[in-house]
């Protein structure tokens, strides 16, 4: 029998221990929760964890790791899902007008499928995408 699975549910990150600092959460929570509405699991927080909802039935979990915290560069990143290509390219615009501290691919993809790369605070680089255009 073969099972499959339906979505993502998560993503988990580890950072330096030190690093969830009142600080660092409220300037993750400032920044993605004014770009894509993300914001914390309150009765998920602990001092070395933070759980940040990204919708409905996803979340991302930095969690602090003394010995074993990963290093990211280059190419780690998780993806999201915006609903239209006007979306997406608004997003695009008012990063690259607003946000000089946000590190900013330019929009790539064809045939309806678009996307950029964006770094910024959390460890890994976020990937926004849309797949075709929505009819509105």
């Amino acid at each position: 029998m073969t099972v499959r699975s339906r979505a993502l549910t998560h993503v988990a990150m580890s950072v330096p221990a030190g690093t969830l600092t009142d600080d660092y959460r409220a300037q993750v929570l400032a920044f993605y929760g004014e770009l894509l509405g993300w914001r914390e699991i309150e009765q998920l927080r602990r001092p070395d964890r933070m759980t940040i909802a990204v919708g409905r039935d996803a979340y991302v979990n930095l969690r602090e790791r003394a010995d074993d915290a990963a290093t990211y560069r280059g190419y780690d990143h998780f993806g999201v899902l915006v609903d239209s290509e006007e979306d997406l390219r608004a997003m695009w615009a008012d990063l690259d007008r607003n946000h000089p501290e946000v590190e900013l691919d330019a929009i790539s993809g064809t045939g309806g499928t678009l996307t950029f790369r964006m770094h910024h605070v959390l460890p890994q680089a976020v990937e926004v995408q849309c797949f075709g255009r929505r009819v509105t």
